[in-house]
């Protein structure tokens, strides 16, 4: 069954949907979302938000983790949630965290700093506007200021919060660190729910982003070989690898 996954690739939670829909070796068409398509997302879905998974009868969904559940649901080869309780709590507390609170940090980083702004918008107004008539120097101060205005200034980051905001990623990258230097997912020797949402930030933003990536490499490197061996994982090639029923190290970030 091919389904359409429709976002932005340097969209933070459509990287997470690419590299799930990837490791369960699902069949997928990427379509690149554009005003136009957004409006009709906001009609299918209630919600004008990225990724959407467009069904192959014509349906759609939206929001990252519950589309994950369905498809655990729909196919059930190579899981991504596993079968122990407790240890399935952990996932998702852990995908919960992830998913959610590194957003701020990873809007911050993004949106905060000059060279940073003035890359990423020229990528988002590129892939999103294209088919826009509008000079490209408009196209881009309407992003950057959209995005620092909406996400950053909005989201309460300031001069007062940004320090704390910032730890948030660093005190992040040294626990994942430490996990990765013992195994190569965060909950054993296979890719776990908890994976799929450190990796929407971690890869369209932190690894990527010119001040974030930066840092990352320096401080975490085991953090970005994580991100790429996650993207090139296929679920196929782990069918006999095992989740640990007690994985060190994961207490620090659940506290």
């Amino acid at each position: 069954m091919s389904v359409k996954l429709h976002g932005l690739r340097i969209s933070y939670y459509t990287g997470k949907m690419e590299a799930y829909l990837r490791y369960k070796e699902i069949p997928f068409e990427f379509v690149t979302l554009n005003p136009e398509r957004m409006r009709r997302l906001r009609r299918e879905t209630g919600a004008a938000q990225m990724p959407s998974v467009e069904l192959a009868d014509g349906r759609f969904m939206t929001d990252t983790t519950p589309m994950i559940e369905w498809f655990e649901e729909a196919h059930r080869a190579h899981p991504v949630l596993p079968d122990a309780t407790a240890l399935r709590v952990v996932a998702y507390l852990l995908e919960d965290y992830a998913d959610e609170w590194l957003w701020r940090p990873a809007m911050h980083y993004r949106w905060s700093y000059a060279a940073d702004r003035a890359h990423l918008g020229r990528l988002i107004a590129d892939e999103l506007l294209a088919d826009v008539r509008l000079p490209g120097l408009l196209k881009r101060a309407f992003i950057r200021r959209r995005q620092l205005g909406r996400y950053v200034r909005g989201d309460g980051v300031n001069a007062r919060t940004c320090r704390h905001v910032e730890s948030i990623y660093l005190r992040t990258l040294n626990r994942l660190d430490a996990i990765f230097a013992e195994r190569p997912f965060l909950l054993g020797r296979r890719p776990s729910l908890a994976d799929f949402g450190f990796f929407a930030s971690m890869f369209r933003h932190f690894s990527q982003d010119p001040t974030a990536s930066t840092i990352m490499r320096e401080r975490a490197p085991g953090v970005l070989e994580w991100q790429a061996r996650l993207w090139n994982a296929r679920g196929s090639a782990y069918a006999n690898a095992a989740w640990e029923m007690e994985p060190s190290g994961v207490e620090a970030l659940l506290a």
